[in-house]
Order: C-alpha cells, then sequence, then structure tokens
C-alpha cells in the first residue's frame, strides 16, 4: 500500500469516526440516551470539529489556520405570550439564542410568505438569531437589530400593544416587517440577506 492511500484512508476513517462521534454528542433521541449509554458533552463535538478542520486545513497546505466562535449554548426555552393575539402559544423563544425553527416560526407570523426565507437570512445577519444582541458600534439591539433611538417610534407606529422590549424576539420581528412594508424596507439593514 503507497503511502498516499494510507494516508487517503487514514483520513476517511478519522471523518467517519468524527461522524460518529458528533452525531451521538448532538442526539435529542430520548430513545438513543439511556442509563448505559456513553454520556457525551455536546461541545466536545465542537472542539472535535475545530480540531478536524484544523487537520484537514493543514492536510491541504494552504497556510490558512480555522478559528473556532465561542458560543454559549440557548437558555430555557419559553412559550410566547400570545394572550393579546388569541392564538395558541405554539411558538417558543429562548432566553438567548434561537435556532431556526424558532426564528422562522416568529417570522411567519409578521412577514409575506414570499419574504420568510429572506427575513430569517436577515435575522442571522444582523444578530446570529442572539435575542440579546448589541451592535458595538451602532447600538442596535435584538434579534433584528433595531436602532434604540428609533424604537419607541417604530412600536407604537406598528400597532404592537403590550411588547416594548427592544429584546423581545416577537416584538423585534413585528418591528422589522413594520420596517420592510411601511418604512424604508430592506435597506434599513446593511445585510445582504
Amino acid at each position: 500500500m503507497s503511502f498516499h492511500r494510507f494516508v487517503y484512508v487514514c483520513g476517511w476513517t478519522a471523518v467517519a469516526l468524527l461522524a460518529i462521534v458528533g452525531f451521538a454528542a448532538f442526539s435529542t433521541d430520548p430513545a438513543q440516551t439511556s442509563s448505559s449509554s456513553l454520556a457525551v458533552d455536546p461541545s466536545w463535538g465542537v472542539a472535535v470539529g475545530a480540531v478536524s478542520g484544523q487537520g484537514w486545513l493543514a492536510l491541504a497546505g494552504t497556510g490558512e489556520t480555522a478559528t473556532m466562535v465561542s458560543q454559549e449554548p440557548p437558555a430555557t426555552s419559553a412559550p410566547v405570550d400570545t394572550a393579546d393575539t388569541g392564538e395558541s402559544p405554539n411558538v417558543t423563544v429562548a432566553t438567548g439564542w434561537l435556532d431556526s425553527v424558532e426564528v422562522r416560526a416568529l417570522v411567519e407570523r409578521y412577514f409575506a410568505s414570499a419574504d420568510v426565507n429572506r427575513a430569517v437570512r436577515l435575522a442571522w445577519c444582523v444578530s446570529r438569531f442572539d435575542i440579546d444582541a448589541i451592535s458595538p458600534s451602532t447600538g442596535a439591539s435584538g434579534l433584528f437589530q433595531i436602532d434604540p433611538n428609533s424604537w419607541s417610534d417604530l412600536i407604537q407606529d406598528s400597532g404592537i400593544s403590550g411588547k416594548s422590549d427592544i429584546f423581545d424576539p416577537e416584538a423585534s420581528t413585528a418591528v422589522a416587517a413594520y420596517i420592510v412594508y411601511q418604512g424604508p424596507g430592506w435597506t434599513y439593514w446593511d445585510c445582504q440577506s
């Protein structure tokens, strides 16, 4: 067996093992977890992925390095208060980062169906789905990074009652929809969504 073939086989074996460990680390199926199964810390999967990426960059010989981004896990989810809309509380939001399903559920309530994907991409671009995000350069805050200086006018003009916190993801989404449809439009944000 040639050296290149050996390296190729070892590399793909490592990838397969990392995939197995990654799937095990992020498995949320209760049927797969039991007291006798191996408990794996999900953050370990992120570290293994970062090391794997560094290894593949080194093998490629590009001279580039990967940067590992630290991200706090989402906090416990809580139901959205929908008492004033009469709808059932089927959307849950976290008190930190939201996942794409949670953001999509919020966006679908306020944006036209043709604009849902664009609005989800915009939220990712401006805040990485962090409802507590604050721009260090502009002070823009919340899921859709709304300017706090114009927040009180925008929340009032959008007609959202009882939701006045700039960090409330539902209020931020409603104001973002108002900006898109009744205000300056998508150009309010610098992101190319």
